[in-house]
């Protein structure tokens, strides 16, 4: 029974009424964001990478339709569900190559995992993009129905 109960709340959850930018899925899906943002500084700081990391680039395919970029500082999204609607400059850095973000969620029982992974995205020809993963976050949230909200289980770091 606390299997359907959880599952019931998961779905309920997720389902919020559209708009609402502050929702409980939302606000973790960016606080993992933001934790993979900081460590990726760290990594940087302590000269493990020579990765630029003022600004951020997100891939929106994935995310909820009303997702808030807003609540993350220095972040430029993206779909790449349609390359020629993309803007000229950020095209162009494409063609550059740029580290970018894409967030991945899975939900299993009471758990929410979200994946974010930072991907080494150029575009090679006009349809023809090269994509290849470098490191990851996976940051799993487990739901507390005594406290009625998401909390941080466990949270792992890996890189090629």
């Amino acid at each position: 029974m606390k299997r359907i109960v959880s599952f019931i709340v998961v779905l309920f959850v997720l389902f919020q009424l559209k708009g609402q930018e502050n929702n409980q899925l939302n606000k973790i899906i960016i606080s993992a964001i933001k934790s993979y943002i900081i460590n990726n500084k760290d990594f940087v700081r302590n000269k493990f990478s020579l990765q630029e990391t003022s600004r951020y680039y997100i891939c929106r395919d994935g995310l909820p339709a009303d997702f808030s970029y807003d609540n993350i500082q220095d972040i430029t999204s993206f779909s790449l569900n349609n390359l020629d609607g993309l803007p000229i400059q950020l095209k162009n850095k494409f063609r550059k190559g740029i580290k970018a973000l894409f967030v991945g969620l899975k939900i299993s029982n009471n758990q929410i995992t979200i994946t974010v992974s930072g991907r080494i995205v150029r575009l090679l020809k006009k349809h023809n993009l090269n994509i290849a993963i470098s490191d990851w976050g996976i940051f799993t949230y487990e739901y507390s129905c005594e406290k009625q909200e998401w909390e941080l289980k466990e949270t792992k770091y890996g890189g090629v």
